[in-house]
């Protein structure tokens, strides 16, 4: 990456209207990425990863001979296998619960009970879901 333009940067975090303390970190931020050095294909890769690590989304190992549908209330029975979307949490609920993978036990007034099957820790027996935080994998 080029040297950072400080003025522009200034410009555009006032045209953007940001507050000082978003800006401040915007500016530490830029401070670190410019003493990186990275290639333009390093830095799109470390933005794309960055931001999805920063919002809490999980990067989900994709398998060719899977396939998975949003889950759909009506449309899901015990036993079925599905997957907490990648961004279904955000803070510290997203580190525990975002991309697992687990069985339906039961579903309760609305709520998808699952046990997780992954082998992740921690092992989550009976956690609650709604059904539209929910992939299902299909045959």
């Amino acid at each position: 990456m080029p040297e950072v333009n400080w003025e522009w940067v200034r410009d555009q975090l006032e045209a953007a209207k940001v507050r000082k303390g978003s800006g401040n970190a915007i500016i530490k931020l830029l401070e670190t990425w410019e003493k990186l050095k990275l290639t333009d294909n390093m830095s799109e890769e470390t933005l794309k990863v960055f931001l999805g690590i920063a919002k809490g989304e999980a990067f989900v190992q994709e398998s060719p001979d899977e396939k998975w549908i949003p889950a759909q209330p009506g449309q899901l029975t015990v036993g079925d296998e599905v997957r907490v979307l990648a961004d279904a949490f955000d803070g510290k609920l997203a580190a525990v619960h975002n991309g697992r993978r687990g069985r339906i036990v039961a579903i309760r007034y609305g709520d998808v009970i699952l046990k997780t099957t992954d082998n992740k820790e921690p092992a989550l027996d009976g956690a609650h879901y709604s059904p539209y935080k929910l992939e299902k994998r299909i045959a």
